[in-house]
């Protein structure tokens, strides 16, 4: 992204020495993503053009890597949903807490933790949808539209689930599933007595933020294609992408957003040293997954979703049909396939590090 780069010396003289090592590592990532520093592939032709292909950092905040992962995972996962209603249920975290969690991955992990359970709980109960065997997966995404620190859970529900005795449990009404508030009630008493616990908050912040208002949502999401198409574009996208970001301002750069209270798009202009600073805000530590699937979409769930797809009689995804061959690279002067050669490689860890310098300390 040209932005971050642009603005990746004024970033670094002003804070460097606050940067965490997962920010570097994301910075560092995207600086040298596609260039001669993570090496690649060199192509001729017999016209004499030769042409560089050079390697993907593959990081999980870089705006130019995951369209390829996306495209797999949302496949897969229309290949599971279900022929029932399907639910979007959203766990935020609030305000108060967003200043502690930032950079507690254990928090996050507590966070994510706590509101499975939660729902997990609400659905079991005979009273409310008795679902004893139930099954979601969520999505933890942490930036707001102006790329701002603000953790929440999309969880994806399919309204059925199994009873004690592996029969097939359907809603009472197809249009809903459970009331917000008391899913809001439970994560609230679940995560601060964690909290409590760990000592990450003492007994005066532990009631403030009892008695503030917990933030949960309930949206019916129809056949549930929408929802899993609309979560993709947080499972392998970064925080913003080329086509939101509207012009460079002088030392700053415009970016378009959606008003969440109006429903339209905007535009905001952003220092650019700024920019960066939120930007790898959301840069997360190595082995945080950011999707979990529970109860029978979990991995160790399936024979229970094989069971429950045998009992709503549902189609199993026909086998996936063989991919083309790759489109072989046309020589941009004569216009004829060009021949894989030699494969150059990665430049080594020392170089890499005077590449990342070079260019935030030019």
């Amino acid at each position: 992204m040209d932005v971050i780069e642009r603005f990746a010396e004024a970033f670094w003289l002003r804070h460097g020495n606050r940067v965490t090592v997962d920010q570097r590592k994301a910075l560092q990532a995207i600086l040298q993503c596609r260039t001669e520093a993570l090496g690649g592939h060199r192509y001729d032709c017999d016209c004499g053009h030769a042409h560089y292909a050079w390697h993907s950092c593959n990081h999980r905040l870089c705006p130019q890597c995951g369209a390829a992962d996306n495209a797999e995972w949302v496949g897969r996962q229309l290949e599971k949903l279900l022929p029932v209603p399907y639910f979007l249920v959203t766990f935020t975290l609030p305000a108060q807490l967003r200043p502690i969690a930032l950079g507690r991955h254990d928090l996050i992990e507590g966070f994510f933790k706590d509101a499975s359970q939660a729902l997990r709980q609400l659905l079991a109960d005979p009273k409310r949808t008795g679902f004893t065997k139930s099954g979601f997966f969520g999505v933890y995404q942490s930036w707001s539209q102006q790329m701002r620190f603000h953790p929440h859970i999309h969880f994806v529900v399919p309204a059925v689930g199994l009873s004690a005795r592996n029969k097939a449990v359907r809603l009472k009404k197809a249009d809903f599933l459970i009331y917000a508030q008391p899913l809001a009630n439970r994560l609230r008493t679940l995560l601060l007595n964690r909290l409590k616990d760990d000592g990450l908050i003492d007994t005066a912040l532990f009631w403030k933020l009892w008695n503030i208002e917990w933030v949960a949502d309930v949206k019916p999401a129809g056949s549930g294609a929408n929802a899993v198409k609309y979560l993709g574009q947080y499972v392998h996208h970064s925080v913003i992408g080329d086509h939101r970001l509207v012009a460079f301002e002088g030392e700053g750069v415009r970016i378009r957003y959606k008003n969440r209270d109006t429903g339209a798009f905007e535009s905001v202009r952003i220092p650019g040293v700024e920019f960066i600073r939120r930007f790898l805000l959301h840069a997360l530590p190595g082995g945080f997954h950011r999707i979990r699937y529970r109860g029978f979409l979990h991995a160790r769930g399936k024979p229970s979703l094989q069971w429950l797809q045998t009992l709503l009689d549902a189609r199993l995804p026909k086998p996936e049909a063989s991919e083309p061959a790759c489109t072989p690279y046309l020589c941009p002067r004569c216009g004829t396939p060009m021949r894989k050669g030699e494969r150059l490689a990665r430049a080594p860890p020392h170089q890499r590090n005077e590449h990342f310098f070079s260019i935030v300390a030019a």
